[in-house]
């Protein structure tokens, strides 16, 4: 009688274990990677593309001059400061049109990579006053420089935005939810947010100035030498504008994310 043997399994050899991770270890990155990966691009691009849409947008409207004016006290702060200026006279005879006029103007200027700047004036007794003097005229010049750079970056980031999303929903990639989506957009501005208190914005706001524009221009103006500088009541005003253009900025990027994610969510489905 024969008893019937057991066959044993043969084990794996090592190098077919070494060949199976080496599978594993070189197979291509996830479709959960590759969404995450675009889609956290397409935020932050998203979101630098509607600050350049904030900057232009506000501009037909002087970035809101004629409220901080109001809410500044602008008009009580050259009625003070004006008759001290060292170079132009009669200022503090101008209205609340003509000072939203001139503003008006300068930011035309600056849109316009600073053409006019020169011409920018102010009339007294039938007599035309030019509102700047030669220090002025180069610091502004280089502020338009500065933005004449700026844009091509902001259009930039807006084509790579719209690329991004083309590519998203060509690949159904499903998107995240809204707190994921924006989590590290929002580190990044709660940081700079610290960073502004813990700075403060005055001494942030100058040493930018430092960094960004050529040594030897001065940026730097007393009221009492500079109407460019007393009629925005510098730097407050420039804090005002930031906070309008950043709430605008971010409302803008949180329809445009919005909609993007619910679109998304519809081709996925």
């Amino acid at each position: 009688m024969t008893k019937n043997r057991k066959k044993k399994s043969p084990k794996r050899s090592n190098s077919n274990q070494s060949t199976t991770s080496a599978t594993i270890s070189d197979s291509p990155p996830s479709k959960k990677g590759i969404r995450q990966s675009l889609w956290s691009i397409y935020i932050i691009t998203l979101f630098l593309g509607t600050l350049l849409i904030s900057w232009h947008t506000l501009a037909p409207i002087d970035y809101g001059y004629s409220k901080a004016y109001q809410w500044l006290s602008i008009q009580t702060h050259i009625n003070r400061y004006a008759p001290l200026n060292q170079f132009r006279k009669h200022f503090a005879t101008t209205t609340t049109e003509e000072h939203e006029r001139l503003f008006s103007e300068i930011v035309t200027s600056i849109q316009n990579s600073g053409e006019g700047l020169a011409d920018i004036s102010y009339t007294y007794n039938g007599q035309s006053i030019p509102l700047l003097h030669e220090a002025e005229v180069i610091h502004l010049q280089d502020v338009a420089v500065l933005i004449d750079n700026l844009y091509p970056v902001g259009l930039a980031m807006i084509a790579l935005s719209v690329l991004l999303m083309f590519t998203i929903y060509r690949l159904r990639l499903p998107p995240p939810g809204i707190r994921q989506a924006t989590a590290g957009l929002g580190v990044l501005l709660l940081t700079i947010a610290l960073a502004l208190l813990i700075v403060g914005p005055k001494d942030l706001f100058y040493w930018l100035h430092v960094q960004i524009f050529p040594e030897g221009h001065q940026w730097f103006f007393y009221y009492q030498e500079s109407l460019m500088t007393t009629l925005m009541k510098a730097p407050d005003l420039f804090g005002l504008m930031a906070a309008f253009i950043g709430g605008w900025a971010i409302l803008l990027y949180s329809l445009l994310l919005s909609a993007s994610i619910y679109l998304q969510k519809k081709a996925c489905s």
